[in-house]
């Protein structure tokens, strides 16, 4: 709305002139001479002598109605409701940013009471572990929601990773985008979770943008956020080649400030440093010793490279293809879609076998894990009866994983177990199968069976 100065110029005199003020009153018939179209015999000057007095006396006028207005309780209780309507109305509260004095509890506390930022957080946390947290990718699911449906960019942002996991990447696509914008804001205002989150975006989604995701994840790393300091600690590990120069020292170090803010990234990252000698001395041994911290907090990354570093049973890593089995099993329970493809291949199946997460309680969990040389003494006891209860159905379990691992024995007492139904169905073309196996291998005893039994065959 656009107002005439003439008629601004009235309403501040009349103004005046009601609260007593006699010098408003000629300039008021002045406006009225002007506004009727008669200037009369004034000069230029002193219009601008008066317009300058007029503007002086308008100020002042506003200025007194604005003060008596400001100590009217009507008014601060309106400026108050005002003031809180802002509040809450907008995007993102510094009180509501995560800092390092958050605890576990008091994401979870939150997230309860409504939150939708720590429902959000919650759901990050519960997918990757953070916080010495067991991952639980339902309860994840569940909280991610929860802040989607109240339009918070944490919620899309979780629910992409989760269908990235599932190997939904065109629902991943569609979340990440939907989610970009609000977190890109939220990034610029110093959240540095946003900013964690924004940066993984840039440098994973198509189209990328590496340098500015490396920015971010430094940010967040500054602001002490554990999951940016495993993750940007990798990278320093690594080096981008005109991006970001290996600086080993400054690597292990944020991976170390991560790890004792119980970041299961970081302690992944930390194992997989030592697996391939990233800024430390290659030792499997101490790498396999971090992957299983990790694996105890249900990570399918670290479950699913843990078990393929059991199969193979080398660099200083005793073999173990029973416990390696499993582990690729609860990774394939997660949906994680290279073991599905590895025990596919191995097994025929999706090895989607339903297995209970575990509790995370380091100090206290029990591992009853032996090497394969240990399995096959129990499963020949129990074949035999010898030292242990006869029992072939155990037997047989123990033998079948020591036998798909290659293990020649182990597929000669399958194969001789198929032949005679012991502990299993009768499948004289599997038997057949297993034996021929084991007598590839060397097992003399299997190429003998073979011979006997030919006509069985």
């Amino acid at each position: 709305m656009i107002l005439d100065n003439l008629w601004l110029e009235s309403v501040y005199c009349s103004l005046a002139a009601s609260k007593g003020c006699k010098k408003a009153i000629p300039v008021i018939k002045s406006r009225a001479i002007i506004k009727g179209g008669f200037i009369g015999k004034k000069t230029t000057l002193t219009m601008i002598y008066e317009w300058i007095g007029i503007f002086k006396l308008g100020t002042k006028i506003l200025w007194h109605y604005f003060h008596v207005l400001m100590l009217r309780p009507s008014f601060l209780l309106f400026a108050g409701f005002l003031s809180l309507l802002s509040y809450f109305g907008s995007d993102c509260h510094a009180e509501d940013w995560w800092s390092p004095s958050v605890s576990y509890q008091k994401v979870v506390d939150r997230a309860k009471q409504g939150s939708p930022y720590y429902q959000g957080l919650l759901g990050i946390y519960l997918r990757s572990g953070e916080a010495g947290c067991v991952v639980n990718l339902k309860l994840s699911k569940q909280w991610s929601q929860a802040a989607a449906r109240k339009d918070h960019p944490f919620g899309n942002y979780n629910l992409a990773n989760l269908a990235m996991l599932e190997g939904d990447f065109e629902t991943a696509t569609r979340m990440y985008q939907d989610a970009a914008l609000l977190l890109q804001r939220r990034a610029s205002d110093g959240d540095p979770v946003s900013m964690y989150c924004m940066g993984e975006i840039d440098f994973q989604v198509i189209p990328t943008n590496v340098p500015r995701a490396l920015e971010l994840f430094k940010k967040a790393a500054d602001k002490g956020y554990p999951q940016a300091q495993a993750t940007i600690g990798a990278l320093y590990l690594k080096g981008l080649p005109g991006l970001l120069e290996k600086d080993h020292k400054k690597g292990i170090t944020l991976l170390s400030k991560a790890v004792r803010s119980k970041s299961l990234t970081a302690r992944f990252n930390l194992g997989m440093a030592y697996y391939n000698g990233d800024g430390v001395s290659k030792d499997p041994l101490k790498a396999s010793q971090w992957l299983r911290i990790a694996e105890r907090q249900n990570f399918s990354e670290a479950q699913y490279t843990l078990g393929l570093l059991l199969l193979e049973g080398s660099g200083g890593i005793e073999k173990n293809t029973s416990e390696g089995l499993s582990l690729l099993r609860k990774a394939a329970s997660q949906e994680h879609q290279l073991a599905i493809l590895y025990l596919k291949k191995r097994e025929g199946t999706g090895g989607t076998m339903a297995i209970k997460p575990q509790a995370s309680n380091d100090a206290t969990r029990k591992t009853y894990a032996t090497d394969d040389r240990s399995t096959l003494e129990r499963a020949r006891q129990h074949y035999t009866g010898v030292g242990k209860t006869k029992d072939y159905e155990t037997a047989y379990r123990l033998f079948l994983p020591l036998a798909q691992g290659g293990n020649s024995e182990a597929a000669r007492f399958v194969g001789l177990m198929k032949l005679t139904g012991q502990g299993t169905a009768r499948d004289t073309k599997s038997a057949r199968q297993w034996l021929s196996i084991a007598a590839q291998k060397g097992d003399q005893v299997a190429l003998r069976l073979l011979d006997e039994y030919k006509s069985l065959f």
